[in-house]
């Protein structure tokens, strides 16, 4: 039992292992070829591919976080020189990147706050439609990192919620046909009953945690 437990154990921390060097090696491939084309005075191209090799998040992956630099350092030069669309392009990319690849928590939270600040001071600076005219700068800048900084994403309670009443009256209807009835397709009371209740208890929540979510 404890040799078929090892050897389970092994595959999984293979496969795991597999997987992570794949991240790293995506994330460095791109991070490279965003430094050549940063090297060939093409900054645009560069923000392509860091972003690209930001996407490839692991935790404790070094070519994330310096593509994460890169791009925070094409936004900053963009900015010094007043290219506010190639500075938009940086920051926007950092964000996007962050954000693309959260799930049950969102990782590089003060770089996300970071890039949010730049973005929005960055948006109050470009030409305003009619009903902005009026506005200062600073009122801009805070409503558009208002609308940055607002989450939007499902709560992980609720989605948890909705996996558990999904799989939860799946698995109650299967239970009902191969408890609910005997051998010869006749229902089984008791337990018909039983697992008829659980299906939709489970329907229930499962609809509970899409609203919630």
């Amino acid at each position: 039992m404890r040799r078929r437990v090892a050897t389970v154990g092994l595959i999984v921390l293979s496969l795991v292992g597999l997987v992570y060097g794949r991240v790293l090696f995506e994330s460095r491939r791109e991070w490279t070829e965003g430094r050549q084309w940063l090297a060939k005075d093409d900054p645009d191209e560069a923000i392509v591919h860091y972003r690209r090799a930001a996407l490839w998040y692991a935790p404790i992956n070094p070519w994330c976080v310096a593509a994460h630099d890169g791009l925070a350092g094409i936004g900053r030069r963009a900015e010094r020189h007043e290219q506010i669309e190639r500075a938009l392009s940086a920051w926007r990319a950092v964000r996007g990147s962050i954000l693309g690849v959260r799930s049950f928590y969102t990782p590089m939270p003060s770089r996300l706050k970071a890039a949010n600040r730049r973005i929005a001071a960055l948006m109050a600076k470009q030409p305003r439609p009619a009903q902005d005219l009026r506005k200062s700068e600073r009122e801009l800048t805070r409503e558009h990192l208002a609308l940055l900084e607002r989450d939007d994403a499902p709560s992980v309670f609720w989605s948890i919620v909705l996996l558990a009443g999904f799989f939860g009256w799946i698995a109650a209807a299967f239970l009902f046909v191969y408890r609910g009835l005997d051998a010869d397709g006749r229902i089984v009371r008791a337990e018909a009953l039983r697992w008829a209740g659980a299906v939709v208890v489970g329907v229930a929540i499962w609809v509970v945690g899409m609203v919630m979510a």
